[in-house]
């Protein structure tokens, strides 16, 4: 719907009658931002706010639009300006500096970036988004699937504070409202919203989530699944929060300067361990990361020893019950052979394997070179098998796209330029005995995309910390 179809008068009429949310007394008679994409959740919690008089000038509106639907996406964004320009509340619209298909990753971290620029500007600090009990259902699910832990099953949270200082509230969660009350609502009230057809395809692992559960969930689980679901995850919260509590009475809280005293985890449970080091590895830009590296240190807190290891390229340190990060310091990789998990990061190089497709309009951007091989390439569809990743070796070569004949490794990474301190720590992905690709180098010519592909392979590395040394 564009912005001249919408109806001003018809939708605060329609608006009026959703009923209204209440929101904490602490967000009360502060300005607040709503994240507002169009679709049916954010119109309700729009509505919603809004049918509260006492809350009206206190509403502002933050719309991202992330470029993925073409001429879809801007006309949901002049839907949502029409809607905030009808319920007279002031609006912000962002949009994703690329085009066309991106992994749900990507577009997360964009919609995060614009709104902490929107924070930034005008200081706002209480943002509220539209999850509901079907976004928490399908989070667990994933995250449970993952071998997430607590922080990773606890969310999305309907209160969440950030260090720097703004906080997430998700008015739906509290008031326990799930997607079939939602819609119903709306259609009751005859409130208009914008219906994104890819959320039905089965292109993510959420939307695949989403339809086994439509499928039967409700018949397998019982009517009440989801407030179940919500209950679980809420308990989850309070066993993290009741465990950081523990650990700072232990003094293993973080301090100012990156460090973390853990010498007092020695011989008390692997789960604290995970917390403090998961909180740490948050400061400092890591991630959540898993996985051997990271067993490896938890083994290494709870027992009192030593240890350092690689995580995502850099050098993490134990030493005298103090874990700390060692400045600008990276790990020689070695030439052991570790296998990659297609749809999960190692944590250890910060390396993935997905399999994706490949539209037109992703096959421009690449045929143009608008997507660099620094830390992205795509392979063709012939690129099946295990795939490993090793330290560089003296005499590795192959022949990347744009030459006519193989190449040292070396060579090509001196002529791009790349320093001498990251050449030895970077990953060489190897495919059917291949060299496939090195990070800054184009990929094996053998398996060039030639075309708009289906299930094609895509490989990241996700180690900024590395790349900041050359941009």
């Amino acid at each position: 719907m564009s912005s001249s179809s919408l109806d001003s008068a018809s939708f605060r009429r329609a608006a009026a009658q959703v009923p209204a949310l209440v929101l904490p007394e602490s967000m009360q008679k502060q300005v607040i931002a709503l994240a507002v994409s169009g679709g049916a959740d954010s119109v309700y919690l729009l509505c919603a706010l809004w049918a509260n008089p006492e809350y009206r000038p206190f509403l502002r509106v933050w719309h991202f639009n992330h470029r993925v639907r073409g001429q879809l996406a801007q006309q949901d964004a002049d839907f949502v300006q029409a809607m905030c320009q009808s319920l007279q509340i002031p609006c912000v619209v962002g949009e994703r500096v690329e085009v066309g298909p991106a992994s749900e990753q990507e577009l997360r971290q964009a919609r995060n970036h614009f709104f902490a620029e929107q924070r930034k500007n005008s200081g706002i600090n209480f943002l509220c988004t539209a999850h509901h009990y079907d976004d928490l259902v399908e989070t667990l699910l994933m995250r449970l699937a993952r071998g997430s832990g607590l922080t990773g099953l606890a969310a999305p949270r309907t209160w969440q504070k950030f260090r720097d200082g703004h906080s997430r509230y998700r008015p739906l969660l509290a008031a326990g409202l799930n997607k079939e009350f939602i819609l119903h609502t709306l259609k009751t009230c005859g409130v208009s919203w914008r219906e994104d057809a890819t959320n039905a395809q089965p292109i993510t692992q959420r939307n695949r989530v989403r339809a086994w559960l439509s499928e039967g969930a409700e018949y397998a689980l019982g009517s009440h699944y989801q407030r179940g679901f919500a209950r679980s995850a809420e308990i989850i919260d309070q066993a993290e929060q009741a465990l950081l509590l523990w650990a700072k009475d232990l003094g293993c809280e973080l301090k100012s300067n990156g460090v973390a005293e853990v010498g007092a985890l020695k011989n008390r449970p692997p789960i604290l361990a995970h917390l403090v080091f998961g909180q740490f590895l948050q400061h400092h830009g890591l991630g959540a990361a898993s996985g051997y590296s990271v067993d490896t240190m938890i083994h290494a807190i709870i027992s009192g020893l030593d240890t350092q290891v690689s995580i995502l390229g850099r050098l993490v340190k134990l030493k005298n019950g103090l874990l700390s990060l060692v400045a600008a310091a990276l790990i020689p990789l070695g030439s052991k052979m570790r296998e990659l998990t297609l749809g999960k990061v190692d944590d250890e190089v910060g390396l993935l394997a997905e399999p994706v497709d490949v539209d037109e309009a992703q096959w421009e951007k690449l045929s143009r070179g608008d997507i660099p091989p620094l830390y992205e390439v795509y392979l063709s569809s012939d690129a099946v098998g295990k795939i490993y990743w090793r330290g560089r070796m003296e005499g590795d070569r192959y022949q990347p796209l744009g030459l006519s004949s193989s190449a040292k490794v070396s060579d090509m990474l001196i002529n791009r330029k790349v320093p001498s301190e990251l050449r030895e720590n970077l990953p060489v992905v190897i495919l059917n005995g291949e060299i496939v690709w090195i990070p800054f180098i184009p990929p094996n010519e053998l398996f060039r995309l030639n075309g708009p592909t289906k299930g094609a392979l895509r490989l990241t590395w996700r180690a900024p910390c590395l790349g900041s040394i050359v941009t």
